[in-house]
């Protein structure tokens, strides 16, 4: 199914000869296309699939520039942006089907898995990635960098001890930044 940002990007793109984040894509087709605010009542939901679909329009422009154009659409994290034939150094043997992002342009190619994903599947992928850049012993660590006893404290304890370490070192009334910062660290990682 042809997506119907693929435009919307590509002028977004023409605009930006240096490339952009996809958030400042995000940004563009929001002001733009208003109705690419209203995809889901769930915050989480919304935003997973206003990536999808620039993703999606990413990948198939990707494609299609490739094949009719000869001109590169790199697609990294922290920028997107179009390469000439003249800027593009591939040797004879390298394609877009066995570049790094070929897996990843197989998933936003496939429409099934934005119809599949719901606002459930979307809050387990995000606890999944939570918990897997969850260290052992971070949390004991945190308990400690909070001074909380407790090993289940509450979370109106952990914002409690929190506030009150905070005030106290805090940059602003002459605290040291390194220790406030840790606790602001610590908090955030027991609040979740």
């Amino acid at each position: 199914m042809k997506n119907p940002l693929v435009g919307p990007i590509l002028a977004i793109l023409k605009n930006h000869p240096n490339g952009m984040s996809e958030f400042d894509i995000l940004k563009a087709l929001k002001d733009q296309l208003p109705e690419f605010s209203k995809l889901a009542d769930d915050a989480n939901l919304q935003l997973f699939r206003q990536h999808f679909l620039i993703m999606n329009a990413l990948y198939q422009l990707q494609s299609s520039l490739w094949q009719e154009e000869n001109l590169m659409l790199n697609i990294s994290a922290l920028r997107i942006h179009l390469l000439s034939a003249s800027e593009i150094q591939l040797s004879a043997s390298t394609s877009l089907n066995d570049s790094v992002g070929a897996k990843l342009a197989a998933y936003y190619l496939d429409w099934e898995e934005y119809e599949k994903t719901d606002e459930d599947e979307v809050s387990r992928l995000l606890n999944s990635f939570y918990k897997g850049i969850s260290l052992p012993g971070n949390r004991d660590s945190a308990l400690k960098t909070l001074q909380i006893d407790s090993s289940n404290p509450t979370k109106a304890t952990i914002k409690q001890q929190y506030r009150k370490l905070a005030q106290k070192h805090h940059p602003d009334r002459g605290g040291d930044q390194d220790a406030f910062i840790g606790l602001r660290q610590a908090y955030e990682y027991l609040m979740f």
